[in-house]
């Protein structure tokens, strides 16, 4: 289902025992804030390991996988299409190896269903990425989760609305890491779009300069009480 693509090492060859790495940060104001929890973890040779379990149960849902493909929640239109922006390698070969980050549940379905298909994933070239929109079509207080892995490489997250921009680094761990990055933000019309955008950023410890595998999982938007 997710891919990991092979570059001149393998994680295999990294003896950091990162079981489980956790690491919480938040940036923003209460009006529009951004939470990221990232989880390090290794990969088990063909072996599915879950940093996560998690319900596709809210408001709007799409769960990303192939090349453009998606699953969404019936009737529901509240999360855009996701956008490349720059350059995204999307590479399938013998050197393909599982890289699963969470494990996602739905009505009638989850993400094992899908367990032969590539993920929405590839190497990101410079400061290349992903973009969406969400509008909830409505006033109140709202939530948008971001499920992504990358393989030793960092990234940034930025929501905007009303011409209001927040940005958080997303920094690696050693061999996998699953990121959630939740932007919780107030829609203060039903004409309220929220535009988020994940871009890969070079940093100091990331295993290339010029690119890095990064991989988009999920999207769920919720109404937060």
């Amino acid at each position: 289902m997710l891919a990991l693509l092979a570059t001149n090492a393998s994680a295999s060859e990294l003896h950091v025992d990162l079981n489980r790495l956790s690491n919480f940060s938040e940036v923003g104001t209460n009006r529009l804030s951004i939470t990221s929890e990232f989880i390090g973890y290794e990969l088990d040779e063909g072996k599915y390991r879950y940093a996560r379990e998690v319900d596709l149960n809210g408001l709007d849902w799409a769960f990303l996988y192939g090349e453009h493909q998606r699953k969404d929640k019936p009737n529901s239109a509240l999360i855009g299409d996701v956008k490349v922006i720059g350059d995204l390698k999307q590479v399938a070969n013998s050197e393909t190896k599982n890289a699963v980050g969470n494990r996602y549940y739905w009505q009638d379905g989850d993400s094992t269903d899908y367990n032969q298909e590539l993920a929405f994933s590839g190497l990101l070239v410079g400061s290349s990425g992903f973009s969406f929109d969400v509008q909830p079509s409505k006033e109140g207080r709202f939530s948008v989760e971001l499920y992504t892995h990358n393989w030793l490489s960092s990234a940034d997250v930025t929501a905007c609305i009303n011409k209001q921009c927040i940005t958080i680094k997303n920094d690696i761990s050693f061999h996998m890491t699953s990121v959630k990055n939740t932007i919780v933000f107030e829609s203060q019309s039903p004409d309220d779009i929220v535009e988020i955008s994940y871009s890969r950023q070079y940093r100091q410890f990331d295993f290339e300069s010029r690119q890095g595998y990064h991989a988009i999982e999920a999207i769920q938007l919720r109404e937060v009480e």
